[in-house]
């Protein structure tokens, strides 16, 4: 069997119709659809399913993607309206860094007047359940709750497999792959109550996708770029070897004494250049355009609501 590694790139996504995708040579390919027209077993009816079978059944669904695109089954061009977050929801919360850039966490420092510290280690809050939304899903303004909206363009890593106390060397064997994702925040919030969880999981903060792509067991290089951008502004860029804190270092403190399960989601932190950094602070309005980049990946986009 050819290694579709080898051949194409693959990422992972969910149709507004509930049915797993895989999305290659800029088309979409309906899993679903291609393994009955082409009479083949479907490994998994979702992300979540397929991420719990493991690498049979990885394998298999790159192979029925690969057999539908070359056939021309089932497959249409690309087009991010046609999709929704790849996991569809979150089984628990999702696990954030914070401050893990120092340009980052000096910005911030900056504008509430304190000393900048380089944190010791991980800063880790979550965001609820509730916040998980798509590509080209609005954002919500919220109003009378939040003044102050900010955009945060983070990597996302999803969990592969159950794991306790993981040592940094063996990290990438238990993720499955990575994402584009926005830290959407009400700053206001944020600062009335002194904390991050409340400012950070308000409905839809949480824009993810995409899709997902896979890693392998195979570390992400340092030298992938992420970019975020409004209305074609770019705000922030950096690259991944410029997080405090390392991937296998986030997966080794998250995994002490808690269980990572598949499908878990880790949002790794955010560069400098967000709203807030900014003098004048530069908050998103009503009907700006918010685009997540990072390389290997395809682009997160979302429009904030007008009202």
């Amino acid at each position: 069997m050819t290694d579709i590694r080898r051949v194409k790139t693959m990422h992972y996504a969910k149709l507004k119709n509930g049915h797993l995708a895989a999305v290659l040579d800029k088309q979409i390919v309906g899993l679903t659809e291609a393994a009955s027209r082409l009479d083949r077993p479907l490994p998994a009816t979702c992300l979540h399913e397929l991420i719990a079978a493991g690498a049979k059944a990885q394998t298999e669904a790159e192979a029925l993607a690969m057999a539908a695109l070359q056939q021309k089954v089932a497959c249409v061009d690309y087009d991010s309206q046609l999709l929704q977050s790849p996991l569809g929801h979150v089984k628990r919360n999702i696990f954030c860094i914070g401050k893990n850039y120092a340009a980052h966490a000096a910005e911030i420092a900056a504008k509430l007047n304190e000393q900048t510290v380089v944190p010791e280690y991980p800063v880790v809050f979550t965001k609820a359940t509730n916040t998980l939304s798509g590509p080209n899903d609005l954002i919500p303004l919220h109003s009378g709750i939040t003044e102050k909206i900010d955009y945060e363009g983070e990597l996302a890593i999803v969990i592969g497999k159950r794991g306790t106390n993981i040592q940094p060397h063996e990290a990438w064997q238990y993720i499955f792959g990575y994402s584009c994702f926005n830290d959407v925040t009400a700053r206001d919030i944020q600062r009335r109550h002194n904390q991050w969880h409340l400012g950070k999981s308000l409905d839809g903060f949480a824009p993810m996708g995409p899709v997902v792509t896979p890693t392998y067991g195979q570390p992400l290089d340092g030298d992938i770029t992420l970019t975020c951008s409004v209305n074609g502004e770019e705000r922030q860029r950096a690259k991944l070897a410029l997080m405090i804190f390392d991937i296998p270092t986030i997966l080794a403190t998250l995994s002490k004494g808690i269980t990572l399960e598949p499908g878990d989601v880790i949002a790794t932190g955010t560069p400098a250049g967000v709203g807030m950094g900014f003098t004048p602070a530069k908050f998103l309005q009503p009907g700006d355009q918010v685009e997540v980049t990072i390389d290997g990946t395809l682009p997160l986009v979302n429009q904030v609501a007008f009202e």
